[in-house]
């Protein structure tokens, strides 16, 4: 009898994130960031999205010498006093102007901090 080695390998399940359904809070939110992206880029600003967005801002802008950081909500999603407060503080750290972006349809209001 010859002694055979078998190479026995794990099953083989793919990493697949769970699918988040069209309207999920989370979807709404990633298109909004989206679209104030492409609207900034599209004035000259040097957008940098940050993955995740579970920091004080969603987008980080630069144009020239000016700073922006960006947090962006959609229609009806609330801004708290205390993430406003976080916002300001990190711009400031940054040397940089805090924004709120609401994103209601199309249009996109501004309020500078």
């Amino acid at each position: 009898m010859s002694s055979a080695i078998l190479k026995c390998k794990a099953p083989h399940f793919p990493l697949v994130r769970p699918r988040r359904a069209r309207g999920s809070p989370y979807s709404k939110g990633l298109r909004a960031e989206r679209f104030v992206k492409r609207r900034l880029e599209g004035k000259g600003w040097l957008v940098r999205q940050s993955r995740g967005s579970r920091g004080p801002y969603d987008l980080y802008a630069l144009k020239e010498r000016r700073k922006l950081l960006v947090q962006v909500k959609s229609d009806k999603s609330s801004f708290s006093r205390r993430e406003r407060n976080r916002l300001v503080r990190t711009a400031r750290k940054k040397g940089a102007t805090a924004a709120l972006a609401r994103v209601k349809g199309e249009k996109v209001y501004w309020r500078f901090m």
